[in-house]
């Protein structure tokens, strides 16, 4: 018997990082969501931001856009391409910065309730995690085309890596809208 400790390829540590990431967001934007009533979801803080409904429609919709995109036809990347890890994982908990959603993952009332958005989202994100328990591939030899203008062409695993901070972003902006005075006023 060896006593020489099992090394992890970088593929298995990629792999490890992914979920944990995905779990993560997944996690804080579930918690986000909790407790929060139909009438209540509604409410907005300010004439020009979201309603807790608002930002679930928009992260259930970004995460199957995403989703797509990784499942979806992808190139080979340049392996000197930049990697953006930390700066993905970075902007999961950076919320000085506004960024306009893409045009295809606005709100636009795609959801009657909450909670239908919620589910829409936990479906969806059980998909994404099954994709990465699975996969055996290195996810970092091929890219895609995210459709956010800031993002641009990004490797299949920094995409899979941004759809977890992506959803911890929106779960403090959730937090946000909970601490307004407009929402405090009108949720009770």
């Amino acid at each position: 018997m060896s006593t020489v400790p099992a090394t992890k390829s970088s593929t298995e540590i990629d792999t490890a990082r992914l979920l944990e990431a995905l779990r993560k967001g997944g996690d804080a934007f579930l918690c986000s969501v909790a407790g929060v009533g139909e009438a209540a979801s509604r409410l907005r803080p300010a004439e020009n931001r979201w309603s807790v409904l608002e930002c679930a429609e928009h992260v259930a919709v970004a995460e199957e856009v995403m989703l797509g995109l990784v499942t979806g036809e992808r190139q080979t990347r340049n392996p000197e391409g930049p990697k953006r890890d930390d700066r993905i994982l970075r902007s999961g908990t950076d919320r000085s910065t506004r960024f306009d959603a893409s045009v295809q993952s606005q709100p636009r009332g795609r959801f009657s309730t909450l909670a239908e958005a919620v589910t829409h989202f936990q479906a969806v994100h059980q998909r994404t995690l099954r994709l990465v328990e699975q996969t055996g591939e290195d996810l970092r030899a091929t890219e895609v085309q995210h459709p956010h203008h800031v993002v641009g062409v990004i490797s299949t695993y920094e995409c899979l890596l941004l759809m977890g901070s992506h959803a911890q972003r929106h779960a403090l902006q959730i937090e946000e809208v909970k601490n307004s005075s407009a929402y405090r006023a009108g949720a009770h």
